[in-house]
C-alpha cells in the first residue's frame, strides 16, 4: 500500500508538473503575441497621427492660400485649356501656376504615374510583406507633401502627441510618451517634447520616417507595454490560475481521502481484532464457568454455584454493554438513536457507577467524590449517561500507570451541569489529542497496547454528550494526568 501511494503521488506531481508547464508556455506565447501586436497598433497610431497632423496644417494652407486666389482659363494653340492662377501676395509679385488640360487628364510625376498604371491594370491590389501597392503609394505621397508643407508650416508636435493619445487610446493603450523630431542626416534634434529630467532610456522607441528628400523621422518615446500586455491577459490568466488551482486541490483532497481510507482500514482491522477479542473473554469465561458447574456437579453445593453463576452474569453483563455500544455507534451512523429523557440525580447515578467499578476492575484503585450535591439533577437518557460516565472512569482505571487515583467533581449554573473526571495517569500528548475521541482510535504507546480495548469507548462518549446537546474536552499535561470535561444542558 506505501509503495502504491508513492506511485500515485509521484504521478500526480508529474501530471501537475506537465500541465503547469503547458501553460506556462501557452501563457508565454500569447503574452509574445500581445507585444508583438501592441507594437502595430503603437507604429500604426504614429502614423496615423502624422497624416492626421499634416493634412490638417495641408487644410490650413489651402485656406489661406484660397483667400488670395486668382483662376483665368482661356484657350491654347494646342486645344487644350490654359487655366491660369495668381495668388495676391503682399508684395504685390504675382505667382503664376499653369494647368493643362487634355482629354480629361492631368500629368503626373512619372513615378507617381507609372505606380498607378500598375494597379489599375493589375485590376487587383497585391498585399507584400508590408504595405499593399496603394499603401506604398499613399506612403509615398505623404513624404513627398510632408516636403512641402514643412517649408510653410513646421509640424506641430503638441498637436501629434494628442493625436498620438487618441490613436492610442483607442485600441485600449493608456502609456504615456514623448516625441523627438530629429534629422537623420546628422542625428540632431529638430525639437523635441521629452519633459526636463525624463530619461528616454526608460521608455521603448519607434522611428518613423516622414520625409525622403531631407530625411528627419519621428523619434516615439512609449511606456513598455508589458503591464498593457498582461492586462489585456487577465482573463486567460485568473481562468488558467483558477484551473490549475482547482486541479491541485482536486488532487491533494484524492491524495488525502486515499490517505484517510488506509486510515480507515487499518483501524477496521484493528478495531476488529481488538473487539473480537474482547467479546471471546466474557464468552470463554462464562462458557468456563457453565462448564464447571456441569462437570463437576456443583448445583447440590450452593455456594460454589453462587459464586460461578455470578461470574457469568458480571461477564455477560459486560458482553451486552459492549454489544449495546457497538449496536449504538451502528444506529447513530443512520440517525435512528432515540433517547429516553427523564430527570436523572447525578450524586445517585454516580454511587451506583463506583460499586459496579469496584465489584469488576481486577486492580485496587481509589475514588473520591468531590462536590456533587444530590439535589443536582438534569434530564438525560439513564442508559447512555451511566455509560458516559462509566467510560470515563473504566478508562481512568485501565489506563494509569501506578495506583489509581480519581476524583469527580459536579457543578451546575446558568441551567448547565459540569461534569469533571480526573485521574493520576501518564496523560495524553498534545498530538495525540485531536484524534482522542475519534472513532477506532487508540493511542500509540505501550501502556495503551498492554490494556484491552476496541477504540470505541471515547467515540461513544462524545456521539452520546452531543446527542443530548452538550460538549465533552480534555485537559492533560503529560505526565501528569488528564481531565474530561463533560457539560450537558440541565
Amino acid at each position: 500500500m506505501k509503495s502504491s501511494m508513492k506511485y500515485i503521488i509521484a504521478l500526480v506531481i508529474v501530471s501537475l508538473s506537465g500541465i503547469f508547464a503547458y501553460q506556462l508556455f501557452w501563457i508565454n506565447r500569447l503574452y509574445h503575441s500581445h507585444q508583438q501586436q501592441n507594437r502595430e497598433y503603437i507604429i500604426e497610431a504614429i502614423r496615423n497621427a502624422d497624416h492626421i497632423e499634416l493634412f490638417s496644417r495641408a487644410d490650413t494652407i489651402s485656406r489661406l492660400a484660397n483667400k488670395r486666389r486668382e483662376t483665368f482659363s482661356q484657350a491654347d494653340d494646342r486645344g487644350g485649356i490654359a487655366l491660369t492662377t495668381r495668388f495676391r501676395s503682399k508684395d504685390s509679385v504675382p505667382a503664376t501656376v499653369r494647368i493643362v488640360e487634355k482629354e480629361a487628364g492631368l500629368p503626373l510625376m512619372p513615378e507617381v504615374d507609372a505606380e498607378m498604371k500598375k494597379v489599375l491594370e493589375s485590376g487587383k491590389v497585391r498585399v507584400g510583406d508590408d504595405f499593399s501597392s496603394l499603401g506604398r503609394l499613399g506612403l509615398q505621397m505623404q513624404r513627398s507633401l510632408h516636403e512641402v508643407i514643412d517649408t510653410i508650416f513646421p509640424v506641430d508636435l503638441a498637436k501629434f502627441d494628442s493625436l498620438l493619445t487618441v490613436g492610442l487610446r483607442e485600441k485600449n493603450l493608456h502609456l504615456r510618451h514623448f516625441t523627438e523630431i530629429r534629422s537623420l542626416t546628422d542625428s540632431t534634434v529638430v525639437t523635441s517634447s521629452v519633459p526636463t529630467g525624463e530619461d528616454p532610456a526608460h521608455y521603448d522607441r519607434y522611428t518613423w520616417e516622414y520625409t525622403t528628400y531631407h530625411p528627419k523621422a519621428y523619434y516615439v518615446y512609449v511606456e513598455p507595454t508589458r503591464l498593457a500586455s498582461l492586462a489585456g491577459m487577465t482573463g486567460i490568466l485568473v481562468s488558467s490560475f483558477l484551473i490549475l488551482l482547482i486541479l491541485v486541490l482536486s488532487f491533494a483532497y484524492m491524495i488525502w481521502f486515499l490517505l484517510h481510507q488506509k486510515t480507515v482500514e487499518q483501524l477496521k482491522d484493528d478495531f476488529t481484532h481488538n473487539v473480537t477479542h474482547e467479546l471471546k473473554t466474557p464468552i470463554a469465561i462464562s462458557y468456563a464457568a457453565i462448564e464447571s458447574i456441569i462437570h463437576y456437579n456443583l448445583l447440590g453445593n450452593r455456594e460454589k454455584a453462587d459464586k460461578y453463576l455470578h461470574l457469568c452474569h458480571e461477564e455477560l453483563e459486560r458482553l451486552g454493554g459492549m454489544v449495546e455500544q457497538i449496536l449504538t455507534l451502528s444506529l447513530e451512523k443512520r440517525k435512528e438513536i432515540r433517547l429516553v429523557m427523564e430527570d436523572i440525580s447525578l450524586n445517585a447515578l454516580i454511587g451506583k457507577i463506583l460499586e459496579q467499578q469496584k465489584i469488576k476492575s481486577s486492580r485496587p484503585f481509589r475514588i473520591r467524590v468531590e462536590s456533587v450535591p444530590e439535589e443536582i439533577t438534569l434530564k438525560a437518557d439513564r442508559v447512555h449517561l451511566y455509560s458516559i460516565i462509566s467510560n470515563l472512569v473504566d478508562n481512568a482505571v485501565k489506563y494509569a500507570d501506578k495506583e489509581p487515583e480519581i476524583t469527580i467533581r459536579a457543578e451546575a449554573a446558568g441551567g448547565k451541569v459540569q461534569l469533571r473526571v480526573q485521574d493520576n495517569g501518564p496523560g495524553i500528548p498534545e498530538e495525540y489529542r485531536r484524534h482522542l475521541f475519534d472513532k477506532f482510535y487508540r493511542l500509540p504507546s505501550s501502556r495503551h497496547s498492554q490494556v484491552k480495548g476496541y477504540g470505541i469507548g471515547l467515540f461513544y462518549v462524545k456521539t452520546m454528550v452531543e446527542k443530548h446537546g452538550g460538549t465533552v474536552t480534555v485537559e492533560s499535561v503529560s505526565g501528569q494526568g488528564s481531565c474530561f470535561i463533560v457539560t450537558l444542558p440541565q
